[in-house]
């Protein structure tokens, strides 16, 4: 087999302030027709290539004395000669790395997919994101999100180095209050005291 699918638990583990999932609840709930994003790893990626290919499946199965599903393949794979769109794929709750959030969903968004600015330091275990605001986005995968854990220097802000890019629902799985906030327009600006705070949208704010 020229690839095989990866444990997003065990790399959630390795990386858990950068590699985010959907709760275990979530993952181990999936029904006939939801679909999931896994991640198939290639077994001898070329070196200008990628590790993996992230695809969606739509779930047609649930095995009932286990904790299997059965999808289809819903992309064509790029790298991987094997797989077919179309092809059946078996995979566990450990698999899934994203859940595709309906439209009718109150969680749904709109920029759910696209980029956010955000601060190492709120990826930092015991920090949380304290001030947040949406400017108009430079390229067509950034949201325009900038989020920050309050006590950034202006130095520190301004080395790219300090900055990650991370997906927009990647933000919520690790944490959802954020899904308030981030429903907000460009030129909006919220902020909270801590973790347990509600957000309160800053009016004043002049992007």
């Amino acid at each position: 087999m020229e690839w095989s699918l990866e444990d997003v638990e065990q790399t959630s583990l390795r990386y858990p302030s950068t590699f985010f999932i959907p709760s275990q609840n979530e993952r181990k709930k999936q029904k006939k027709g939801d679909w999931v994003r896994l991640h198939f790893v290639l077994e001898h990626p070329s070196e200008d290539g990628p590790r993996a290919e992230r695809m969606w499946v739509e779930v047609t199965e649930k095995k009932r004395w286990s904790q299997k599903y059965i999808g289809i393949l819903t992309n064509q794979p790029v790298y991987i000669s094997s797989l077919q769109i179309g092809d059946i794929i078996e995979f566990e709750p450990k698999h899934i790395a994203r859940i595709l959030i309906p439209k009718d969903d109150p969680r749904w968004l709109d920029i759910g997919e696209k980029m956010a600015l955000v601060s190492n330091k709120c990826l930092e275990k015991g920090n949380c994101v304290r001030w947040l605001y949406r400017e108009t986005p430079d390229r067509e995968d950034d949201s325009g999100w900038r989020l920050f854990e309050g006590t950034e220097s202006d130095d520190y802000s301004s080395h790219a180095s300090n900055i990650s890019l991370v997906n927009i629902h990647s933000l919520l799985d690790k944490d959802p209050s954020l899904l308030m906030p981030l429903k907000g327009a460009i030129g909006t600006a919220f902020e909270r005291e801590n973790a347990k705070s509600r957000w309160i949208e800053v009016k004043d704010w002049n992007g």
